[in-house]
C-alpha cells in the first residue's frame, strides 16, 4: 500500500521560515490538494517531497519508508510541472518514453507502456508530432501520459493547469482525475485556485505564511473554517464576517450586530460564559441567508430570526442572484452582508436596489471567531 507522509517539515531561507512545521498524510488512492495564495510555501513543500530541495528539519515518508535524503530518481515519484517540462527536440512518443528509458527498461516494455498511456489519454494519433505543434491542452495530456506510463509510488502536480485558458481547464481536470483513478496511488496537487481545489480534492489543506491553516474535506472547510484566514480565503463569495458583541439577557446570550440582537444557539452557552471579552467576529455563509420568498417555508423546518435589511446591489447570475444587503446601524457604519439566493420562480420577487426587505438568519448556522487569536470558537 502506498502512502505519502510529511512530518514536521521546516525550510528556511535567509533566516526566514518558508515552510514552518508542516505535517500531513495522503492515503493510498487519495487525491489531496495543497491550496494557498502565492508565497504560502506550498510549492516548496512539493519540491521537498520530490527531492529537488532538502528540508532543514522534518521527514518525508513514502510507503512508510524515510526518503528524505534520497535523490529524486530513487524516490520514484511522477511529477507534472506548471510548464509541463516537455522536451521540444523530441516528439510525443519520445517525451512519454524519456523517463522509462532512464530507468533502462526493455524496449518492448517501454513501447507497451507508452502506447497504453497514449491510448488512455487520446494521444495515439499525435505520437509522432512535435511538441511545438501541439495545443496547450494536448501538451498537458502528454505530461500526464508521461507520469501514467511510470509505475510511480506517488503523483505530484505543481499548478499543471495554470497555463490553460478557462475553456480547456474543465476537460484538463477530468484528465488529471482519470490518471489518478487509473493508478490509484496517492496524488498531491498544488494550486492557488480554489475552484480547482474544490473540484478535485478528496481532502485539502490550506497554507498561508508557510503554515498549515486547516486540513479536511472541502465541505468541512467550507462549513467549519478553523480561523479567519480560511473563512476569508475559501468560498465564492467568501463567508460574511461581521464585528459584533456578545450580550447577556435573562440568562441567554445574544449577538449584537449593528442595531440587531440575534439570539445564539444554546450550544454556545458554556463557551461564552467562560469568555471575558465581549467582542466577537460573526461568520455566515452567503448561501445560508434566507431570501424573503422562502421565509415561510424555511421557518417550518428551523427557528429563524427575521431581520430587516436594504438591498444595496443586485447582480443576476446563472440560476442565482447575488445581493449586497445593509443591516440596520446602531453606532458607526451599518453592517453589510452578501447573500447568494436561488433565482425565484416569480422574477417579480427579486428585490430592486434600494428596496427594504426581510431576510432570515438561522442562529444554528452562525460561526463565532475570537478577534484576537482569529481562531473559530468551538461549541462543546
Amino acid at each position: 500500500m502506498s502512502t505519502l507522509e510529511v512530518q514536521d517539515l521546516v525550510k528556511r531561507y535567509d533566516g526566514r521560515s518558508i515552510v514552518d512545521h508542516v505535517s500531513f498524510r495522503v492515503e493510498d488512492g487519495e487525491f489531496f490538494v495543497l491550496l494557498g495564495p502565492s508565497g504560502s510555501g506550498k510549492t516548496t513543500v512539493l519540491r521537498i517531497i520530490c527531492g529537488l530541495e532538502q528540508p532543514d528539519e522534518g521527514r518525508v515518508l513514502l510507503g512508510g519508508e524515510d526518503v528524505t535524503r534520497l535523490s529524486p530518481r530513487q524516490r520514484n515519484v511522477g511529477m507534472v510541472f506548471q510548464d509541463y517540462g516537455l522536451y521540444p527536440s523530441m516528439d510525443v512518443y519520445g517525451n512519454i518514453a524519456y523517463g522509462l528509458e532512464n530507468q533502462r527498461l526493455p524496449r518492448d516494455e517501454i513501447r507497451r507502456r507508452v502506447l497504453e498511456a497514449a491510448e488512455k489519454l487520446q494521444l495515439t494519433p499525435l505520437l509522432r508530432r512535435g511538441i511545438d505543434t501541439l495545443s496547450g491542452g494536448e501538451q498537458q495530456r502528454v505530461a500526464l501520459a508521461r507520469i501514467l506510463a511510470r509505475d510511480a509510488n506517488v503523483f505530484l502536480y505543481d499548478e499543471p493547469l495554470a497555463n490553460l485558458d478557462a475553456r480547456l481547464r474543465h476537460q484538463a481536470r477530468r484528465d488529471v482525475l482519470a490518471v489518478h483513478r487509473l493508478r490509484g496511488v496517492p496524488s498531491l496537487y498544488v494550486t492557488h485556485d480554489q475552484s480547482e481545489a474544490l473540484a478535485l480534492a478528496d481532502r485539502l489543506a490550506i497554507m498561508a505564511a508557510g503554515r498549515l491553516q486547516q486540513v479536511g474535506s472541502p465541505n468541512e472547510l467550507l462549513e467549519r473554517p478553523a480561523n479567519l484566514f480560511v473563512a476569508r480565503f475559501l468560498g465564492n463569495p467568501p463567508m460574511n464576517l461581521l464585528e459584533g458583541a456578545i450580550v447577556s439577557e435573562e440568562g441567554r446570550y445574544l449577538c449584537q450586530l449593528g442595531a440587531l440582537r440575534l439570539p445564539l444557539a444554546a450550544a454556545w452557552q458554556s463557551v461564552l460564559a467562560a469568555r471575558q471579552e465581549p467582542r466577537i467576529i460573526v461568520g455566515l455563509r452567503p448561501r445560508e441567508i434566507v431570501p424573503p420568498w422562502e421565509l415561510e417555508q424555511a421557518e417550518a423546518t428551523a427557528p429563524l430570526c427575521r431581520c430587516p435589511a436594504r438591498a444595496l446591489t443586485v447582480e443576476a447570475l446563472i440560476g442565482e442572484v447575488e445581493v449586497t444587503l445593509e443591516l440596520p446601524a446602531s453606532q458607526g457604519p451599518a453592517p453589510h452582508l452578501v447573500a447568494v439566493w436561488p433565482e425565484p420562480e416569480e422574477l417579480t420577487d427579486l428585490p430592486e436596489e434600494g428596496t427594504e426587505l426581510q431576510i432570515g438568519l438561522d442562529p444554528q448556522r452562525l460561526m463565532l471567531f475570537d478577534p484576537h487569536s482569529e481562531q473559530a470558537l468551538q461549541t462543546e
